[in-house]
């Protein structure tokens, strides 16, 4: 199934955090943002990939800068990254997930032109009617509207971990835009993606039940 351009809006640089519940993939997304849009130094990705030591390289290092951040796997400050494609430059604020941080949060979101919340969803009950949400997915959206940033995208993490994608991101899509619909907040997108393989993350998804655009499409048409 061909997949629908995307018509480039707006040429100026895209400020957009990422946000959503903790161990969500937000850091891992930016890195593999950086990773395929060629962002990252030469030494960057030697340093990396000699931690794997033949691993698949850890893409959330790239944003985990702290030290502390790292001992104990989550991100607490916000963390800036930039990186350009042909069509557009972008700078990213990599939120921190946990609640007792929400005001890191708070400080990314504010000035922001986007918001990317990540939902991982092999945490949720994809067939549970209705499928709830994690509470602090509901609170950074939220928190997002409640500042007025323009353009708020749902980004559905981790499809490659459950036995059935096509079901799932449905069951998931739909919950969200439910929620959405009562909150008062406008979608810009509910984009499938897996962060961690790369699956429509730049390039679009091959999969016969999503025709629509990759995130990094949807970022690159957002005013």
């Amino acid at each position: 199934m061909s997949t629908p351009q995307v018509q480039v809006k707006d040429h100026r640089a895209l400020r957009f955090l990422t946000a959503g519940s903790v161990d969500d993939g937000k850091s891992t997304l930016i890195g593999r943002l950086l990773f395929d849009s060629r962002a990252i130094l030469a030494d960057q990705l030697d340093t990396l990939e000699k931690r794997a030591a033949g691993a698949p390289i850890d893409l959330s290092l790239l944003t985990d800068g702290l030290e502390a951040e790292r001992e104990q796997g989550i991100t607490i400050d916000v963390a800036y990254r930039y990186f350009a494609t042909r069509q557009r430059k972008f700078i990213i604020a990599d939120a921190p997930g946990h609640e007792q941080y929400t005001r890191n949060m708070v400080t990314a979101a504010a000035g922001s032109d986007a918001a990317v919340v990540l939902v991982d969803i092999t945490k949720l009950d994809t067939h549970a009617s209705p499928m709830p949400l994690l509470a602090q997915t509901r609170r950074h959206a939220l928190l997002a509207h409640l500042l007025r940033v323009p353009s708020i995208v749902f980004a559905v993490n981790k499809l490659d971990a459950v036995s059935d994608p096509a079901q799932a991101f449905a069951a998931t899509k739909t919950a969200l835009l439910a929620f959405a619909q009562q909150a008062g907040i406008a979608v810009a997108g509910v984009i499938p993606v897996s962060a961690l393989r790369g699956d429509n993350v730049t390039q679009p998804l091959a999969a016969d039940w999503y025709d629509g655009p990759s995130l990094l499409q949807l970022l690159e048409a957002l005013p």
